[in-house]
């Protein structure tokens, strides 16, 4: 979903993916945004590139 929401390679995506705050937390049990939709979490992604 990351890569076709911002045009890109899969492999560009999932590396974009690995450096945010958003992989880290998706681990973090007191956060719980494993329990968001992936669209929630793509969304999050971008909007932290974006800063």
């Amino acid at each position: 979903m990351l890569s076709e929401e911002l045009d890109i390679s899969p492999a560009r995506a999932l590396n974009l993916f690995y450096n945010t705050e958003t992989c880290k937390q998706l681990s973090d049990e007191r956060i719980e945004l494993y329990l968001m939709s992936d669209k929630y979490i793509v969304d999050n992604i971008i909007n932290e590139i974006r800063m």
